[in-house]
C-alpha cells in the first residue's frame, strides 16, 4: 500500500470536537505517530525513528521509517503513506474504521459523511504530491547531514594526527608550524560540530528550511542567534 492508498475505501467523515467538526486529516494530526505505532504493535525507537516492519513480519530494525508529520515508509516491502493508511494496513480495515480507531486514540467522537469520487481523487492526488515532496526533502536533509558528519570525522582525524605529531616533535623546530596548523583546524572543527549538533536537534520545520535555503542562509540558521547576541553585547 503506497501513499496513493491513504485516501481510498469507505468515504471519509467528520469528527465532532467541541463547537466544530474536524476532517479525517485533522483527526490523524491529533494522534502522535509514535503513540500510534506503539498501539499498533511496533517496537518504537523515538531516537532513530526506525524499527522493524510488522506489515511484512520483518526483523530488520532499520527497515521501517517515520517522520514527525506522521508519514511512514518501509524500505523492504515498499509500503508507505500517512497515519490512516498505516491503521488500514495493520488492522486490515476500511477508511472509516481507521479514522474511528484514530478518533478513539484522540478521545473524540467520529461522525460520517459522504464525499464525491472526484473529491476523493483530488485528495489522493494532493497527498501523492505532498508525499513525494516531503520524502525528497528528507532525502536531501539526510544527505546533507551525512556530508557534515563525514567532514567532521575527517577534521577530527586531522586534529588527532597533528596532535600526535606535535607530541613527538614538541621540542623540534617544526613544533611552531604544527601549533599553527592546529590553530587553523580548530575553528573548522568547531563550526562543523555546531552544524552537526543543530541538525540533530532540528524539528521538522527547521529541517525543511535548512534544506531549501542557500549555504549562507544555513549558516545564519546555525549561528544567527549567537551572532545576534554578540551584536547586542557590542
Amino acid at each position: 500500500m503506497g501513499a496513493a492508498e491513504s485516501i481510498t475505501g469507505p468515504v471519509p467523515g467528520r469528527l465532532r470536537a467541541g463547537a466544530r467538526d474536524l476532517a479525517p486529516r485533522e483527526v490523524a494530526e491529533n494522534v502522535d505517530i509514535a503513540r500510534l505505532l506503539e498501539c499498533l504493535g511496533f517496537a518504537v525507537n523515538t531516537r532513530t525513528r526506525r524499527c522493524a516492519c510488522i506489515l511484512h513480519g520483518g526483523s530488520n530494525p532499520w527497515a521501517f521509517s517515520w517522520r514527525d508529520d506522521g508519514r511512514w515508509h518501509c524500505f523492504h516491502c515498499n509500503q508507505g503513506g500517512g497515519k490512516i493508511a498505516l491503521v488500514r494496513a495493520v488492522r486490515r480495515c476500511g477508511f472509516r474504521e481507521a479514522v474511528e480507531f484514530l478518533a478513539a486514540l484522540a478521545g473524540v467522537e467520529y461522525l460520517g459523511r459522504r464525499i464525491s469520487p472526484q473529491g476523493i481523487a483530488r485528495m489522493r492526488a494532493r497527498h501523492e504530491r505532498a508525499d513525494a515532496a516531503a520524502w525528497d526533502i528528507q532525502d536531501r536533509f539526510l544527505k546533507l547531514q551525512s556530508g557534515y558528519a563525514r567532514a567532521l570525522r575527517m577534521v577530527e582525524g586531522l586534529q588527532r594526527a597533528i596532535g600526535e605529531r606535535l607530541g613527538r616533535e614538541v621540542q623540534s623546530e617544526r613544533a611552531e608550524s604544527l601549533w599553527a596548523m592546529l590553530a587553523r583546524v580548530a575553528p573548522v572543527s568547531g563550526s562543523l560540530f555546531a552544524v552537526w549538533d543543530f541538525l540533530g536537534r532540528a524539528d521538522a520545520e527547521a529541517r525543511v528550511r535548512f534544506v531549501l535555503r542557500t549555504a549562507a542562509a544555513r549558516r545564519e540558521m546555525v549561528f544567527g542567534e549567537e551572532s545576534l547576541n554578540e551584536s547586542l553585547a557590542a
